[in-house]
């Protein structure tokens, strides 16, 4: 595929960042590393006068360069997280995030854990084994993209089709949860105020084969092998159903490689304004770890297939789309991470020509500080 020269910037530091470890890597400089145990100092500091609050903070910047060559550049989003242990058994957990628009709570529970440690507030879940009982407002797994939603946790800049187009941009939502890991097995079954607000119930199920349910150890992280099956089903305040959801996943691990996928349906019962709807897609990310303070580079290609915008009655027409993305994520002294990401279309909708922004092919660079 041809790129244009008026992408070469971006272009040009992809290729630098990948030929940075032709050589030996460079010890990290002396203030950054005191920069780093200046930020550790400071945090526990923090968490004294909090009283055993446990502070964190990430924010990002993000430049882009569209088909014409124009270059845009604004910060993205500011998150504090916060987390307090009242009891071995019971935590806090919130997460407020400032965006453009407002600032809101976008995580912020209680958590009750007989068995088994703290957890974060956004991200993976199953770092240990553990049951515990969730009140309050969370991330919602759904397929396994929801791991990544924060940018701190994520490889590419971009989320799939799958979270931006199936489930508009990822489920948050209120409600209780129960979550439950073994080793072998792990649950997420969760009763939530749902899309319509009246009432939804669904869960997640994944499967480690290769974990020990026996050993008294943690897990090992990361996982080598998950598969993971979800639904929800929502119902309107009149407690008739207004429409279901389930997804497929699974991620594979061999030592520096990751091959991760999901498959994602979406249907939206007839209504007296619209008829039954349904969007579907998938992707398939492949991960490479090139180890040390060298980048990790990573490829998706995605689908997704949803209905036309030109008239939902009385036939339901449906338009596909088709991605492809490439791009790198380094981590440098343990507190900033910069990407790089190409995108281009390889089909699609009518509706994707005309949203806001739109490019065929688009590049991407963020810079993310996590502190």
């Amino acid at each position: 595929m041809d790129v244009p020269l008026r992408l070469s910037p971006l272009a040009m530091a992809l290729t630098a960042a990948m030929l940075s470890g032709a050589e030996d890597p460079p010890a990290p400089p002396a203030a950054a590393s005191s920069v780093k145990d200046s930020i550790e100092r400071t945090r526990g500091k923090l968490t004294e006068a909090l009283f055993g609050i446990q502070p964190s903070f990430f924010g990002d910047g993000l430049t882009t360069y569209d088909d014409a060559g124009r270059r845009h550049f604004d910060w993205n989003a500011l998150e504090l997280d916060l987390s307090k242990d009242f009891h071995e058994d019971l935590q806090a957990s919130a997460a407020f995030v400032q965006t453009h628009d407002a600032a809101h709570m976008t995580v912020g529970f209680l958590d009750y854990h007989p068995f088994g440690g703290m957890v974060a507030p956004r991200g993976r879940l199953w770092v240990e084994k553990g049951f515990h009982v969730q009140a309050g407002r969370f991330d919602v797994p759904f397929g396994n993209d929801w791991q990544f939603f924060a940018s701190k946790d994520s490889i590419s800049i971009s989320r799939p089709l799958t979270t931006t187009d199936i489930m508009d941009g990822g489920y948050n939502d209120a409600g209780f949860r129960i979550l439950g890991n073994n080793g072998t097995l792990n649950f997420n079954a969760f009763l939530l105020r749902g899309f319509s607000r009246g009432d939804l119930v669904g869960g997640r199920i994944g499967l480690t084969p290769f974990g020990n349910p026996f050993s008294l150890k943690g897990l090992r992280e990361p996982k080598t092998v998950e598969f993971g099956i979800s639904y929800f089903l929502d119902n309107d305040r009149g407690g008739r159903k207004a429409g279901w959801g389930s997804a497929m996943d699974a991620e594979f691990r061999l030592d520096s490689w990751t091959l991760r996928g999901e498959y994602l349906t979406r249907v939206q019962e007839a209504s007296e304004v619209q008829p039954r709807t349904t969007r579907h897609g998938w992707h398939v990310t492949q991960e490479l770890a090139l180890g040390g303070r060298l980048p990790t580079l990573f490829a998706r290609y995605e689908r997704a297939t949803l209905p036309s915008l030109e008239g939902l009655a009385p036939v339901v027409l449906y338009e596909p789309t088709a991605r492809v993305a490439v791009g790198l994520s380094s981590t440098q002294w343990g507190f900033v991470q910069f990407k790089v990401e190409g995108q281009r279309y390889l089909q699609e909708s009518p509706a994707t020509r005309e949203a806001p922004g739109y490019s065929q092919t688009r590049w991407y660079a963020q810079l993310v500080l996590v502190l």
